[in-house]
């Protein structure tokens, strides 16, 4: 019985001396590190900072924020675990704020220009050159699907231009003036997006003059001033032989009548 009660007394004073070490000098009865509390909220740039309180530890402080204490010695450039009351520690950085997303650009919805005019294609490329002059007072219409949108008339010295012009297919057509002929199609097409901008030129060459060439006629027969002798002659043959044929007529008519009457 001796022996079970010292090991009851002993017992019970290990379990006091346990008590008095857990409880630290502030006799609050618990670990050192359970009397950390939060003391910091986060601040406008994200980053909490923890002001240090009597009873805090660096193993206190990294339960109670959910860190390691490597990461808090780390931010704060620690060397040791001391700690003193009232020192800030920084335990999350400030956060990075992301950029506000760039807003995706849109097509400006402005409209479109369609410019045209005539020049003389004096090499007949097609292809207005530097020297090649601007012909003025040519008919152009410029159409849509819905028929006939602008007629305009081409200028000396520079290109007319049409604005104002919403997305489509246009259709330019051009009247050939007298005199001259096109080096290229008389009708030029189209397709004008939101903004765009679009130059359609047309070329011209003088025609080269027709030639009239003469009719033949038939020459005119000289004049004849004697009698024509060969124009005689038929005619004389003519009525011999006419002649020959009636004194043979009646010859045969003669022989037979006289053999009719014997």
């Amino acid at each position: 019985m001796r022996r079970i009660g010292g090991w009851a007394l002993s017992g019970g004073i290990l379990v006091v001396l346990v008590g008095l070490a857990l409880s630290g000098p502030g006799g609050a009865g618990r670990p050192a590190w359970a009397q950390a509390q939060i003391t910091a909220t986060p601040r406008p740039d994200g980053s909490i900072v923890h002001t240090v309180q009597e009873g805090d530890t660096l193993f206190g402080l990294a339960l109670l924020y959910g860190v390691s204490v490597d990461r808090i010695r780390t931010l704060n450039g620690l060397e040791s675990d001391l700690l003193r009351i009232g020192q800030e520690l920084l335990i999350v950085p400030a956060q990075a704020t992301p950029a506000p997303p760039t807003p995706t650009p849109t097509a400006e919805r402005t409209p479109g220009a369609l410019c045209t005019g005539v020049f003389e294609d004096r090499n007949g490329n097609d292809a207005r050159e530097e020297g090649e002059p601007w012909i003025a007072g040519v008919p152009i219409a410029v159409i849509t699907g819905r028929g006939l949108k602008e007629a305009l008339v081409s200028e000396a010295g520079q290109p007319i231009c049409v604005d104002h012009l919403e997305p489509g297919y246009y259709v330019l057509a051009m009247e050939v003036p007298s005199g001259y002929r096109a080096t290229g199609p008389t009708r030029r097409e189209a397709w004008l997006p939101w903004g765009g901008r679009s130059q359609h030129l047309f070329g011209l060459q003088p025609a080269a003059p027709v030639s009239s060439a003469p009719t033949p006629t038939r020459p005119l027969p000289s004049a004849r001033t004697g009698p024509d002798w060969s124009r005689i002659g038929e005619a004389l043959m003519l009525a011999g032989g006419f002649l020959g044929l009636l004194v043979v007529g009646v010859a045969i008519g003669y022989w037979i009548g006289q053999r009719r009457m014997r």
